[in-house]
């Protein structure tokens, strides 16, 4: 059976790990987002999503099947909305979107979607006019911050680890899954720490030997990430270390970059020990 383009028809939807509500949620679909539906299974439809790298189950009624050409567009240059909460105001009813929606066909003002004009007054961006800038990264990563850590989630009401870091970064253009161990595998290896810059990825084991979480090098020996809360932590060459605890959380494995190399003013400096936190000499500092 070929598959079929559709996209996420409203604000978001659950992806569940069976054909049922209350299955384990995989990951969530966001308004304009677009999938392949594998297979239908009555109230749900098995999708491939995640660029095919993923699949699972949506109810139908949440998808917007779509031409080939849409899809096509909204998958390689779409525009999308920065606002953590905005609305889609139509003719008669309004509709909610989070950022990271894509909103088709949209010329700066309105948009169609599901056979209806829409207009967003909220700050949106085209793929096409977005920079990997680590600057540009790091203001739209704070806007995340407090969020609540819900794995899977993909929205402001809950979020979780790998999937903050996939949203943020792929509004920059770079295509990364949605699970940390295969993320941890692609952009360039920082071999010593004295190279690292921000934007780059810091991933970090489970102290059995697998890789399970990831974070945003920010200057000041700083790492953004998601744990509890969307949140920023100090890092140094061992990990994440908690200041509201005084104990590390998260040990640092491998820092991996996906962004151009910035001038070498603007990497990382060498310390021997936190400006705020663990008085330790033994302690280097990343930034």
């Amino acid at each position: 059976m070929p598959s079929e383009p559709a996209l996420g028809r409203y604000t978001v939807a659950p992806i569940w790990s069976r054909p049922r509500a209350r299955s384990i949620m995989r990951s969530q679909l966001l308004l304009g987002e677009p999938v392949d539906v594998l297979e239908d299974f009555g109230e749900y439809a098995r999708i491939s999503f995640d660029g095919g790298r993923a699949e699972g189950f949506v109810s139908r009624d949440q998808l917007l099947p779509v031409s080939p050409a849409l899809h096509a567009a909204q998958t390689t240059h779409p525009a999308y909305a920065l606002e953590l909460f905005g609305m889609l105001l139509g003719d008669s009813f309004g509709m909610p979107v989070t950022f990271g929606a894509r909103l088709p066909a949209y010329d700066g003002l309105q948009l169609h979607h599901d056979g209806r004009r829409f207009l967003y007054s909220g700050q949106a961006v085209l793929a096409a006019d977005l920079t990997r800038d680590a600057a540009l990264l790091l203001r739209l990563g704070r806007k995340w911050l407090y969020v609540p850590e819900l794995p899977g989630g993909r929205t402001p009401t809950g979020i979780g680890n790998a999937e903050l870091i996939q949203l943020l970064i792929g509004l920059l253009g770079v295509d990364l899954p949605r699970t940390v161990a295969p993320m941890s595998t692609g952009g360039t290896p920082v071999d010593f720490v004295e190279q690292c810059q921000s934007g780059d990825l810091a991933f970090f084991d489970d102290g059995r030997g697998g890789i399970r979480h990831v974070g945003i090098l920010l200057p000041g020996s700083q790492v953004l990430h998601v744990y509890g809360r969307v949140r920023v932590d100090a890092v140094d060459h061992y990990g994440v270390f908690n200041r509201e605890t005084g104990r590390y959380t998260h040990r640092l494995r491998i820092v991996r970059r996906f962004l151009p190399d910035t001038a070498p003013a603007g990497q990382i400096r060498l310390d021997d020990r936190f400006a705020e936190g663990p008085k330790d000499s033994q302690q280097i500092l990343i930034f």
